[in-house]
């Protein structure tokens, strides 16, 4: 298998095109001419498909010992998000507590210990920003040695820590020996989109529709950056169409459906439509952010309105 078709295989990932990575990674025909190297990746690729669409049994269980220490690392993943998934707290613990071991694990074998251990921290680092424990995720990521999956997951912390400006110094390094790469665009439409203006806005646009266009049709997860987009442009009659699109090819999609309940709010829909929209995340991610902080506002609008209660 040449190099063309790994990047191939490489973009549709990163455009969340996952059921096409699945069916290209386990083809006969893929793995017949790859090398040893090259099924690591193809493993790698198909076992983070497997995670994005939330088939945690599988890979749990597909995952052997034998395997080496970056599918060990996205085995643990997979435990971690389904204890998360059913609120097992002893196991999502568990799973964290086995995904910091990995980090001091490294196998004699390994004929490419430097690469592995990129690739252990790069999944350490998305889980520990899931845990909200940012500081400790880029302790593990820094110093990224440009490898664009760290530098990818050191963005989304920035931005999650509200350091835009950061954010922004890693997007524009990036730019010097990755620019044209797939994940080095999507970075930029994040900073773009965090950063505002009209210009960031419709760039951001492009990137996404570019992206869209790139196979016979657009993946859920570039619908959902298009309509975005169109939110913060204001062209909300767009980013309608394209979000009910997006949810009509998957409705559990909890991204699509967060936007959705924003978009209905900016249109003033209906507060029975809006509830409908918040009871259907509930019943898809009961734990998702969005409901914690809607939990955590209704809950200080109650106690302020307790204070101007009649006695």
């Amino acid at each position: 298998m040449d190099e063309n078709t790994l990047f191939a295989i490489r973009n549709l990932f990163y455009s969340g095109n996952y059921t096409q990575v699945i069916s290209e990674t386990t083809s006969s025909r893929t793995r017949a001419s790859a090398n040893q190297a090259t099924t690591h990746q193809l493993d790698l690729f198909l076992f983070r498909s497997l995670i994005a669409t939330k088939n945690y049994t599988r890979v749990a269980q597909e995952i052997t010992e034998s395997h080496g220490l970056g599918l060990q690392a996205l085995k643990a993943q997979a435990v971690y998000l389904d204890a998360v998934q059913s609120a097992d707290a002893a196991g999502r613990d568990a799973a964290l507590a086995h995904l910091r071991d990995l980090l001091l694990v490294h196998s004699p074998d390994d004929r490419q210990p430097e690469i592995t251990a990129l690739e252990v921290k790069v999944v350490v680092g998305q889980v520990l920003a899931t845990e909200g424990l940012v500081e400790e995720a880029l302790t593990v990521l820094l110093p990224h040695n440009n490898h664009l999956e760290s530098v990818a997951v050191v963005v989304q912390i920035y931005l999650q820590m509200n350091r835009l400006d950061l954010a922004r110094k890693e997007v524009e390094a990036c730019k010097s020996w990755a620019e044209d790469a797939m994940l080095a665009q999507l970075m930029e439409a994040w900073v773009g989109l965090r950063t505002g203006g009209g210009d960031k806005y419709q760039n951001a646009y492009y990137i996404y529709e570019e992206i869209a266009t790139s196979s016979t049709s657009p993946t859920v997860k570039s619908l959902i950056g298009e309509a975005v987009c169109n939110i913060q442009m204001g062209h909300y009659p767009e980013a309608e169409g394209i979000l009910q699109e997006a949810l009509s090819r998957d409705p559990t999609n909890t991204d699509a459906i967060v936007n959705q309940i924003v978009l209905s709010t900016l249109l003033s829909k209906p507060a029975e439509e809006i509830s409908v929209l918040v009871q259907q995340l509930q019943s898809v991610a009961p734990n998702h952010s969005y409901l914690q902080d809607l939990d955590l506002k209704s809950s200080l609008f109650d106690r302020a309105a307790q204070r101007f209660a009649v006695a």
